[in-house]
């Protein structure tokens, strides 16, 4: 049936797909004003990143440099490489080689990272908050909140999503999350992205279409996922923001805007992201975390709530 309702959908301009993506924001857009009326507080003034709070909201992008320091950012790196070398690790991987296996198996993964990530276009650390504590202090780092919340404009804030990633160079074609997309979790959700290795132009940086979290086409609902040419037709390639950064630099978009990750030329990224919402994200897989008390620092009860919409390992 699916089959057969996509055939149609290509043959009369993608109209399913126009009535379902609109649908689906403008319920997004129900739920979010429904929470906000709710939550909305008086928040104190002095924010210490409000320059970097006002070009968020304009353009819905912004890189902070050097939040942490190279050393503590290699720690993280060697956490991953230390975690992606057990299979039982890993979230399971799509193969997007034309090959006789759709997913990485223990066959492909006993062979090496050098041989499977030809095949695939990443791996990713399975719930990263329990492989790995110490991403959880950095997702609840005081800045990153209070960016959201003055976002936001409500203490009401979450965390909602979290993604351990190595994005490997090869010869496939861009797919999935290296074409355009708005992610449709929530009517606003912002993402931290921290690469734990230099990234170029060449190391797929995370791009962004300045200002398309406040406007966008609606015939761009016809498809969830757009190519290069589509997003410089509407918008002018001046309008994308390549986020290239340095160890210890932070990027923080408000991805119901247009972005990708570019495709790699070389070498591989490794990047933790870590979502931020005003409440939990809609069909996705709740966060989950170890109980409190048995982690190697203190969370206090205000971290506690952030963390309300997670799943507490049993």
């Amino acid at each position: 049936m699916k089959i057969i309702i996509k055939k149609l959908d290509s043959k009369f301009f993608n109209i399913f797909s126009l009535i379902n993506y609109t649908f689906i924001d403008l319920t997004l857009l129900f739920n979010f004003y429904l929470n906000f009326k709710k939550s909305k507080l008086h928040l104190k003034g002095n924010f210490a990143y409000s320059d970097e709070l006002k070009t968020l909201k304009s353009e819905g992008v912004i890189k902070i440099k050097k939040v942490y320091n190279s050393s503590t950012i290699k720690e993280l790196e060697k956490e991953f490489d230390y975690l992606k070398d057990n299979f039982k690790n890993l979230s399971r991987a799509k193969i997007e080689a034309k090959i006789n296996k759709k997913f990485l198996d223990e066959q492909f993964f006993s062979k090496g990272e050098k041989y499977y990530k030809r095949f695939l276009k990443n791996i990713q650390i399975n719930d990263p908050f329990i492989k790995a504590p110490q991403l959880l202090k950095i997702a609840l780092n005081q800045t990153f909140i209070d960016i959201a919340k003055n976002y936001f404009n409500t203490d009401h804030i979450y965390i909602t999503g979290v993604n351990f990633r190595r994005s490997y160079f090869n010869h496939l074609p861009a797919s999935d999350t290296q074409m355009y997309h708005r992610d449709r979790n929530s009517f606003k959700i912002l993402k931290v992205f921290i690469y734990l290795n230099n990234v170029d132009e060449d190391i797929g940086p995370f791009q962004y279409v300045l200002k398309s979290h406040k406007k966008w086409p609606l015939l761009s609902n016809r498809k969830y996922r757009w190519d290069d040419d589509y997003i410089k037709k509407i918008y002018g390639s001046k309008s994308i923001f390549s986020a290239t950064s340095s160890v210890g630099d932070v990027i923080i978009a408000d991805t119901t805007g247009f972005h990708k990750g570019k495709n790699l030329n070389k070498r591989y990224r490794t990047m933790l992201t870590l979502n931020y919402s005003t409440f939990a994200e809609k069909e996705s897989k709740k966060v989950k975390i170890k109980k409190f008390e048995s982690y190697p620092f203190k969370i206090s009860d205000e971290q506690k709530n952030i963390l309300k919409y997670s799943s507490v390992e049993t």
